[in-house]
């Protein structure tokens, strides 16, 4: 069984040893290993909150359709989701390594799930304007404090846990379009019992999750100096996550418009959409423990690099063939979202909240910037060339992840291994 986190067995055994980690965290030794219940729990909170995420990105496209919106109206709706969601979540990442408390992961899915659910029976744009913006704040609060909690858990294999944590979060993402899809079939009233499984996951993670981690002032002072020292290398971590998860909101976005010009049913991009995710949610979890192998810059450059023509074939081929390509595609750019993670991380190993905080909330966010320009280009371009185009996003972010060098630390494991 579990032990239930804040157990006198747990807050009292070594306190003494516990507060001085807690100001000085060790290095992690190789006999280290990962607490893997913990880290699949998170990974379930994940799981249920990027769910939610997607709908705002995946209903856009259907809300185009209906004529409620204009694509470029529903390109701002998504900019204003991962915009806000996005901004917040570097603040969270530094509140939650600062305060110990663990409220913002176990609130987070609760509070998306609601928002979310209320989408559909919206009776008015704004409404739904403000909805998504409230959504951002769940995910906002949720992804640094539970990426913080993954990496503490991880031992010795960080890139084993946080592609644990990682695949969470990309199946429920890739299982976003499927709920849109069947949330715009029911379209009523009870697609309010969507917010059921936030609340649930929210319990659970009441109940289970590890308390977070609480840094000093004077750490959290020596982590913002260790993120200026590092600027170029998170600048360019972050980029990399943002054009990169431009190209996947693209093809999210453009998928059921692509199928609804040629006469099929949009819903056939939405399944295909979620393939693509899926597919890539899976390949992502081998990624992370290869990357602990081979070095985390490789993984990244070849699956971006693999991903561009793929999504190009994407564009070409007709119906349900195109739901092949969408896989394989997917395959490759998601492959790399917890190598990402880890790579931040790596370079702010005291505040692992605010390294999650500036790769999935800044760099995730900015991808709302490119979205939004998809989302005008095809109002003139149609979403077919517009798709074809998008396929240059993943070269454009493999040239910059080449930049990147592996940080000293595992660099050195790499080299004793």
């Amino acid at each position: 069984m579990w032990r239930q986190a804040g157990e006198p067995g747990l807050r009292n055994a070594g306190a003494g040893l516990l507060s001085r980690a807690e100001r000085s965290p060790a290095p992690r030794g190789v006999g280290e290993r990962i607490d893997l219940r913990r880290v699949t729990l998170l990974g379930v909170g994940h799981f249920t909150n990027d769910l939610y995420g997607n709908l705002a990105t995946s209903l856009a496209p259907y809300f185009v359709i209906a004529g409620k919106l204009t694509a470029p109206v529903a390109g701002a709706l998504v900019l204003i989701y991962l915009a806000g969601s996005s901004v917040l979540q570097p603040i969270f990442g530094i509140i939650s390594d600062r305060s110990g408390r663990r409220w913002f992961a176990v609130a987070g899915p609760a509070w998306i799930g609601c928002c979310m659910s209320l989408l559909i029976v919206a009776p008015a744009a704004w409404t739904v304007f403000l909805l998504v913006a409230l959504g951002g704040i769940g995910t906002a609060a949720f992804h640094p404090q539970g990426a913080s909690m993954v990496n503490r858990m991880a031992g010795a294999a960080p890139g084993r846990a946080m592609s644990i944590f990682s695949m969470g979060g990309n199946l429920g993402y890739g299982l976003g379009p499927v709920l849109a899809a069947a949330m715009v079939s029911v379209g009523n009233v009870w697609t309010v019992c969507v917010a059921a499984p936030g609340l649930v996951c929210s319990m659970l993670l009441l109940r289970y999750a590890p308390q977070a981690k609480s840094q000093s002032m004077e750490s959290t002072g020596k982590s913002l100096r260790d993120a200026r020292a590092n600027f170029r290398s998170l600048a360019l971590i972050v980029l990399v996550i943002a054009i990169r998860s431009g190209a996947m909101s693209a093809v999210i976005f453009l998928a059921p418009l692509y199928f609804h010009s040629q006469g099929l049913p949009a819903t056939w991009g939405s399944y295909g959409s979620s393939l693509f995710l899926l597919v890539g949610a899976f390949c992502g979890l081998y990624a992370g423990g290869l990357s602990d192998r081979i070095g985390r810059k490789p993984v990244v450059v070849w699956s971006l690099v693999l991903a561009a023509p793929l999504i190009f074939l994407v564009g070409v081929l007709p119906g349900l063939i195109s739901w092949a390509a969408l896989a394989l595609a997917g395959a490759a750019i998601v492959a790399s979202n917890p190598v990402t993670v880890v790579q931040a991380q790596e370079l702010l190993p005291a505040n692992a909240g605010l390294a999650a905080g500036l790769t999935l909330g800044l760099g995730f966010g900015l991808s709302g910037v490119i979205t939004f320009l998809v989302s005008n280009v095809t109002k003139t371009a149609g979403p077919q060339h517009t798709l074809l185009l998008s396929a240059l996003l993943p070269l454009l972010a493999a040239g910059l992840a080449m930049i990147l060098s592996e940080p000293r630390g595992h660099a050195a494991r790499l080299a004793g291994s």
